[in-house]
């Protein structure tokens, strides 16, 4: 039997965790005129499922003829690509002919120096083409996944916030860490961009991930007393990449086996290589990214040997006062490394993040 599971990053996996509602919600607020949702920023931790989601998006509003989607990745063939995929509707929808493109497209000789001529001329060629579809009543959704910011990207938006004053059919989805789209959201350049839509891919709740669990694994024969079910929802805290992760490799743990009856010890088996995938597949980047001073936040949060630490704790520990680690305690909270528990007391959001942690500082002593 195959393994419904995939932990693979950037592909749609077979069984996913229902966010059914936050994108039927998104592709709803699309077609509602004047929404915040026309320019929406959806950030998360690496693993929240950010790609899933703008996937069913993309896929559900696809269903309307009226809607074209257009994905694009942020490298040095951004705007080019965009013009081609744009002028590739148009073929298709046979609003223009080839001829328009071999010979002449919006007065430009496109013959000669295709790359050259549509990125200096990016802008014109984007509003004729929006314009196009506009009049014939289509609607444009366009997609960055892992954004950051670039010179490219800031072009980019800045023509397309011209679109918009325009009021062209055009609408954006741009997904990436908690960092990228705050950096990008206080460029100078892009301010328009504080007052986009900000989706964030919060950690599910353990109901969600229990009823799952319980769902797959009952389908396939294999039953859970309630203790187990509970202690293997408890591995992920929510977090949408260790649900996947934690699936698969139970699944490859039990799937040959005579006995149908999921136990705690089957968990236990394959916690080492769960977690060591975790590290080496998410924190390892994760704790790399961070500045020192956020190290030694968390680090301050390890050396506590507590669950949940009181603030002041992390500040007697780093030897700072109350105002610094309010600083860090926020910046933590919003790149979704650390979470509120209780009044002045933080934990970590990440399943057996703490552990990576003292393991690296461990490392940092040789």
């Amino acid at each position: 039997m195959e393994n419904p599971f995939n932990p693979s990053f950037g592909k749609m996996p077979s069984v996913f965790l229902n966010r059914d509602s936050l994108t039927q919600r998104i592709v709803t607020e699309l077609n509602r005129v004047g929404s915040p949702f026309q320019t929406s920023l959806l950030y998360g931790q690496r693993g929240s499922g950010k790609t899933t989601l703008m996937t069913e998006v993309s896929n559900l509003i696809s269903k309307d003829k009226n809607w074209l989607v257009i994905n694009l990745v942020l490298d040095d063939d951004l705007l080019i690509s965009l013009i081609n995929q744009l002028q590739r509707h148009l073929l298709n929808l046979k609003i223009i002919k080839n001829i328009d493109l071999k010979i002449n497209f919006f007065g430009l000789d496109m013959s000669a120096s295709f790359h050259q001529q549509a990125e200096s001329n990016f802008q014109l060629l984007f509003q004729d083409a929006l314009e196009k579809l506009t009049k014939k009543g289509f609607h444009v959704l366009i997609n960055i996944d892992e954004v950051h910011l670039t010179p490219l990207l800031k072009k980019f938006a800045s023509c397309y916030q011209i679109m918009i004053r325009n009021n062209l059919n055009v609408s954006l989805l741009m997904a990436g860490l908690p960092e990228n789209v705050s950096e990008i959201q206080n460029d100078d350049v892009l301010t328009f961009l504080l007052r986009a839509n900000r989706i964030v891919l919060n950690p599910l709740d353990i109901e969600s991930i229990k009823n799952s669990y319980q769902h797959i694994f009952s389908k396939a024969g294999y039953t859970f007393s309630t203790e187990t079910l509970l202690y293997m929802t408890k591995q992920t805290q929510g977090f949408a990449y260790a649900f996947q992760l934690l699936g698969y490799h139970l699944w490859e743990e039990i799937i040959h086996s005579s006995n149908k009856t999921i136990s705690i010890s089957d968990i236990n088996n394959i916690l080492d290589i769960y977690i060591s995938e975790l590290n080496r597949n998410v924190y390892f980047k994760v704790y790399s990214d961070m500045s020192e001073r956020k190290k030694e936040f968390v680090q301050a949060m390890v050396k506590s040997k507590q669950h949940k630490v009181k603030s002041q704790v992390i500040g007697n520990l780093m030897e700072k006062g109350p105002n610094y680690i309010a600083v860090y305690r926020r910046k933590l909270i919003d790149d979704q490394i650390i979470k509120p528990n209780g009044y002045g007391y933080v934990s970590f959001l990440l399943p057996y993040f703490d552990k990576f942690v003292e393991q690296e500082m461990i490392l940092d002593e040789f």
